[in-house]
């Protein structure tokens, strides 16, 4: 006996998708605050496969009454995955990061991590406070450096180059070089660690 599988209509299939994914997150809830990559990817299967049009007539009406968004928000969030992928979105679930952030660190953010000194920092929560040091890390060495027009603005550009300095050194360091490599290393550590000393005294800190 033959056993037909009944197909719904693709009106029906649409409508029904769309109400999986309002459900999933009760009508994405969450997007106003911290939005994944899998709202985001919902956000333009609705958008570009115009599963919407079940319940309204247009993106710009769906939005606000079924989102609780505008249309301008949801679209800025698809521009967001389609720029950056979805380890913006596993960023920002974890740290405070705009766009514009994550633009200038963008290369040291894959694979489900964050890389810098040649450790790779897992995005997971247990990490949390890890990954923003190194977010911060990393947009101070990203940061360009800004003309001196006085002594306080020598002292910030100051503390940009010792940034950068540091981070060479610890990963000269994790490197473990050898021989006269690994003289020099700290021949050069322990000078450095005298004259800041020094300054320090100076200072009268």
């Amino acid at each position: 006996m033959d056993e037909s599988i009944i197909v719904p209509p693709a009106d029906d299939q649409a409508a029904f998708e769309l109400g999986e994914m309002l459900g999933r997150r009760q009508a994405f809830g969450t997007i106003a605050g911290r939005c994944s990559a899998a709202d985001a990817e919902c956000l333009r299967r609705m958008r570009d496969e115009k599963l919407f049009a079940s319940r309204s007539a247009s993106w710009d009406e769906f939005c606000p009454k079924y989102l609780g968004l505008s249309s301008r928000h949801a679209n800025r969030i698809i521009g967001h995955l389609e720029e950056f992928g979805p380890s913006y979105f596993e960023l920002a679930q974890l740290t405070r990061v705009t766009p514009e952030q994550f633009r200038a660190i963008a290369p040291a953010v894959r694979d489900q991590s964050i890389h810098m000194n040649g450790e790779a920092i897992a995005l997971i929560p247990e990490n949390a406070e890890k990954i923003a040091a190194a977010v911060a890390g990393l947009r101070r060495e990203a940061a360009p450096p800004e003309p001196v027009s006085g002594k306080d603005d020598a002292a910030y550009i100051v503390d940009r180059h010792c940034a950068r300095l540091l981070s060479e050194i610890r990963q000269v360091v994790r490197a473990k070089p050898k021989g006269t490599n690994k003289i020099i290393l700290r021949s050069t550590i322990h000078e450095v660690i005298v004259v800041l000393r020094a300054l320090d005294l100076e200072m009268g800190i």
